[in-house]
């Protein structure tokens, strides 16, 4: 069992760094939206970028060492908080990898090297709403796993708790003051 009580471990490691991104993230992002100046702007932005680490390496750490858990306590079967929990993270890294993470490139590349105010364009792409409402809505799902996983729930409610904090968070990122104007 000891092999089972390591795998733990890196699983609340994966935990830790998933969750570390999450409390980064908004504060950050909300830094970085207010920002005057480019190099402001830049600084947010590179504080920001810590997050892509922390959430690559947090997901993947879970994802393994669920993987590890899941096999040597129940086998080959579909326990379901364990295979909620397993999407639900592939599911958390995609819209990530695919919404989340490109937005901090393009920013990145709109931001150049150049001083000065931020333009227009800049501060347009910075307040693009889709990515931090795909940010928050991840971060509701993962509560949602956190909540599935304590509680060991069934299909039903596992996929409810979580497809509901993704709604949740969806419909109040794009809704939220912040980005009300910039819906894109």
């Amino acid at each position: 069992m000891r092999w089972y009580e390591m795998w733990k471990a890196v699983h609340f490691l994966g935990l830790i760094a998933l969750f570390g991104s999450f409390v980064i993230h908004p504060r950050a992002g909300a830094r970085l939206r207010a920002a005057a100046t480019v190099g402001e702007a830049r600084e947010w932005l590179s504080f920001l970028q810590l997050t892509r680490g922390m959430f690559h390496g947090g997901a993947g750490m879970l994802l393994l060492s669920g993987i590890a858990m899941a096999v040597m306590r129940w086998g080959m079967a579909a326990v379901p908080f364990v295979t909620v929990g397993m999407v639900t993270v592939l599911v958390m890294w995609i819209v990530f990898a695919s919404m989340v993470a490109p937005h901090l490139r393009a920013v990145d590349a709109a931001l150049g090297n150049g001083d000065g105010p931020v333009s227009p364009e800049q501060s347009g792409l910075i307040r693009r709403t889709r990515p931090w409402a795909a940010m928050l809505a991840i971060n509701l799902m993962a509560l949602g796993v956190l909540f599935e996983m304590t509680l060991k729930l069934g299909w039903i409610p596992a996929i409810t708790l979580v497809s509901g904090g993704a709604v949740i968070g969806a419909v109040a990122g794009i809704s939220s003051p912040p980005h009300r104007e910039d819906r894109q």
